[in-house]
């Protein structure tokens, strides 16, 4: 076994462990952003059957009272939120 100083040993190892702790880092950022896009998308998902419930409920010659444009507005203002936050918005 040749002699070699620590710190020199300790470096060469240093050096190995770097890409491992790259890919370490970035398996991290994949699973963030993973978990970022399936809390949107299951909230946007709950927003289309909110949609659909609130849809399906009005009739022809219903009268729109303003309870329910105000939940129109609170179902838009939800799915536009969600959809502005969404990573490839425009």
């Amino acid at each position: 076994m040749e002699d070699r100083p620590v710190k020199q040993i300790l470096a060469e190892i240093h050096q190995q462990l770097k890409p491992l702790s790259e890919l370490a880092a970035s398996i991290i950022t994949q699973a963030e952003l993973q978990a970022y896009t399936e809390d949107l998308y299951n909230q946007l998902i709950e927003v289309a059957y909110d949609g659909i419930a609130f849809v399906t409920s009005l009739e022809v010659g219903q009268v729109i009272t303003q309870e329910e444009i105000d939940e129109r507005d609170k179902l838009v203002a939800r799915a536009q939120r969600l959809i502005l936050d969404a990573p490839n918005a425009k």
